[in-house]
């Protein structure tokens, strides 16, 4: 939200004396005229606590191996949120090794084109008697909570939840978010790193490929691969999210050898 968006960026590069903290939160209160403390950042997903001196991420804390991450996976009618909807969703929240909690639900929708049936399996038929997207989007949001927000492609799936939850008139998200592709592209060797490809390369059998449960669990199964291949120097929660963003150096080329004359 862009009304947080200063406010969050600055926490991300470390914590705020309190002091800071309150003169940030004035500056938002007086142009967006929004009661905002730390219960209501924490409501919209951003994790944040202070002590007697400081505000700070949690994220920037918590060992990324003691972190609450939340697994999650759509699958949607079209590739736009404003024009199309999810009709499934899977969610699985994980901490040091185990699976806590899931969330699964189909969602309904009126109509699901014969491409998406073809790749999801998933019929109009299905989704009739299935709650609706505010429903849904309600309570997964009382899921998610502030666990960092995982997925193979997150700036898709993070993007169009948090899309629908403004359109159904829900607030959007502030979770901290991770995503696979990225962090496997820097631990995982591989020629590519598309989830399907993945699932076969590690030999992952979760179920049918498509399906937001299965998917979000396959994706969690990637999670704990990477997890195997972090450098020693990562230890926080933000410096794995860090990491996984910073791009790795190309490979150069070697030059071809000049051909002997003959």
């Amino acid at each position: 939200m862009e009304v947080f968006n200063s406010l969050v960026s600055r926490l991300e590069r470390g914590s705020l004396p309190k002091e800071e903290f309150c003169q940030c939160v004035k500056r938002a209160r007086k142009s967006h005229e929004l009661d905002i403390d730390i219960d209501l950042l924490n409501f919209y997903g951003l994790p944040v606590e202070e002590d007697d001196k400081e505000v700070f991420l949690k994220t920037q804390k918590n060992s990324f191996k003691d972190e609450i991450y939340c697994v999650v996976d759509i699958e949607t009618n079209g590739n736009s949120p404003v024009k199309n909807q999810i009709i499934e969703i899977g969610a699985i929240k994980y901490k040091n090794g185990e699976i806590i909690d899931k969330f699964e639900s189909y969602v309904y929708a009126d109509f699901v084109p014969e491409s998406i049936v073809r790749v999801t399996k998933i019929e109009q038929s299905d989704l009739l008697g299935a709650p609706s997207l505010k429903k849904v989007l309600h309570d997964f949001k009382l899921f998610l909570g502030n666990s960092v927000f995982v997925a193979h492609n997150v700036k898709f799936d993070y993007g169009f939840i948090s899309e629908s939850l403004k359109i159904v008139g829900i607030d959007e998200l502030l979770n901290r978010r991770l995503c696979t592709v990225e962090l496997s592209r820097k631990t995982i060797e591989a020629e590519r790193h598309g989830l399907g490809y993945l699932r076969e390369h590690l030999d992952i059998d979760t179920g049918d490929h498509h399906r937001a449960y299965s998917d979000a669990l396959s994706a969690t199964k990637v999670l704990e691969v990477c997890f195997k291949n972090i450098p020693e120097n990562v230890k926080s929660t933000e410096e794995l999210i860090k990491f996984s963003k910073h791009s790795t150096p190309k490979r150069k080329k070697k030059p071809k050898e000049a051909k002997t004359p003959l």
